[in-house]
């Protein structure tokens, strides 16, 4: 069964409060962002005081990421003429940079 429930964190310089909405489909282990879907990070389970499994929260999490990576891989076909153009701009020409992700390297 599906729970929702709007978190509330307050900024301790400013006193100003911020609320996000997340929802469980696991009796609380795992905590979901309503406005991505996304495993809520645990910082910001600690920040809002989202009662998480700290355990599951991550576990869940790195297999989505993980996942979301290999996808990035294989689907990555180089830098765009527009990022190469932008690279160029920004390092200078002949500069060779590294894709973190795939670690392609190439050059401006």
């Amino acid at each position: 069964m599906r729970e929702t429930r709007t978190f509330t964190k307050t900024d301790p310089l400013t006193g100003r409060t911020s609320e996000s909405e997340a929802y469980t489909e696991d009796g609380g282990r795992v905590w979901r962002w309503t406005s991505n879907d996304r495993v809520c990070p645990l910082d910001a389970c600690e920040e809002y005081g989202i009662p998480c499994d700290v355990v599951a929260q991550e576990a869940t999490r790195d297999r989505e990421l993980d996942a979301f990576l290999a996808e990035y891989r294989a689907n990555y076909r180089g830098p765009s003429a527009e990022q190469r153009a932008e690279a160029r701009a920004a390092h200078g020409e002949g500069v060779e940079l590294v894709n973190v992700i795939t670690g392609e390297t190439w050059t401006t």
